[in-house]
């Protein structure tokens, strides 16, 4: 891929995440659904993760829309695991604000070493060959492409197993882009 990718597919990225965000505004929200959500936007990064690590060097285009992919799955699975937080605190103001910023700190720091690890594995590369065909497998591909996925699989079990209070919340009095 060309230079200008290395901005353009993470400006895809957010773009998308911020599309889908405004759609999921609206949504009125029950436990069911956020699991739904939550694991439609798994299975969308599991998906995204064997596209990246699969994706043949030739067909580096195909990056583009991959990136799409990703920008509607972190949406989806941001804003249904920020719903699922705010569930699981409830009515109850005491220490809510230590859960989020905690959960935010981790969010942050775990980010912040994932970053450390791609980059100083930046430009290992094996190259293997099968088939009469020569893929690369960086760190930097497995990196975002496997652990994201398996980490997805994993938070959607998860998701999937975990209790949640049915709450029926009023749709919002005022939409936020109004």
């Amino acid at each position: 891929m060309n230079q200008s990718s290395k901005a353009l597919v993470p400006a895809i990225i957010y773009i998308c995440s911020l599309i889908v965000s405004v759609i999921l505004q609206e949504t009125r929200w029950s436990s069911w659904r956020l699991k739904l959500y939550f694991s439609a936007g798994a299975v969308l990064w599991i998906l995204s993760g064997l596209g990246i690590v699969l994706l043949p060097s030739r067909m580096h285009n195909l990056m583009y829309a991959i990136s799409i992919v990703i920008g509607a799955a972190n949406a989806l699975m941001t804003v249904t695991s920020i719903s699922m937080e705010g569930v699981l605190v409830g009515e109850d103001l005491n220490g809510c604000a230590f859960v989020y910023g905690s959960l935010s700190f981790v969010d942050k720091v775990s980010c912040g070493i994932a970053l450390y690890v791609l980059e100083s594995y930046q430009g290992s590369t094996k190259i293997r060959s099968n088939l009469g065909t020569t893929s690369g497998y960086s760190v930097t591909r497995l990196g975002l492409g496997l652990v994201p996925a398996a980490c997805s699989l994993l938070s959607a079990i998860a998701a999937y197993t975990m209790e949640l209070p049915d709450t029926q919340k009023g749709p919002l009095v005022e939409p936020l882009l109004a």
